[in-house]
């Protein structure tokens, strides 16, 4: 009867040992792996990008809630050139069309009003987007700035002698400030284009 027990304790303790030294393997294999990954750390560049990354975002909490504010807005002005970039070009068309007929010049001067208010708008929206810097590094963002905010100021100047002056709608001086702005309204698309895309995004 010993000798059957003993055989039984034996038998069970087999088993036993060899789930032990697999939990060991196990382990072995795991440190292994936690060596590799210490002995192969991340690039500098990840290392570098993922550190600017995270001063970023600690910048970002850090900032007042008026400040938080303004740099949401201003994340509004990619979208918001397209009226301006849109409605110029329009508004000279629909100008040097209707010269020959005078009755479309309500709609003629609502158009060139909305524009030049539209432009002034986004000139703002860019200047919260862009923070309030007037020297940059990126010579394509500071031409792409300041056209912009000549485009805003040229833009609210005109739509404001629109809405004095309703008989300036069909002025040859007129055709000639429209037909400029919406030249420097394709340059300025092509500079923005150039920001997100890069100055090639044009190539053939």
């Amino acid at each position: 009867m010993r000798v059957l027990v003993i055989i039984l304790i034996l038998v069970c303790s087999v088993p036993a040992e060899a789930h032990k030294e697999h939990q060991k393997a196990r382990e072995a294999a795991a440190k292994a792996e936690a060596a590799k990954t210490v002995a192969h750390p991340m690039s500098p560049a990840v290392h570098e990008a993922v550190k600017e990354d995270l001063e970023r975002m600690e910048a970002e909490v850090a900032k007042p809630w008026h400040a938080r504010l303004a740099d949401w807005v201003g994340r509004i002005h990619p979208f918001s050139v397209h009226f301006p970039l849109a409605l110029f070009p329009i508004a000279w068309v629909a100008l040097i069309l209707g010269r020959r007929r005078q009755q479309s010049e309500p709609l003629v001067r609502s158009i060139v009003i909305v524009a030049g208010a539209s432009s002034a708008a986004a000139a703002v929206l860019g200047w919260l987007n862009g923070g309030f810097s007037f020297a940059d590094a990126d010579p394509i963002l500071a031409w792409h700035r300041w056209i912009g905010t000549g485009l805003g100021l040229v833009g609210l100047a005109v739509a404001t002698f629109s809405w004095r002056n309703p008989a300036s709608a069909y002025s040859r001086a007129m055709v000639w400030v429209l037909g400029l702005v919406t030249l420097a309204s394709l340059v300025q698309g092509w500079l923005g284009g150039a920001l997100v895309h890069g100055v090639d995004h044009l190539n053939w």
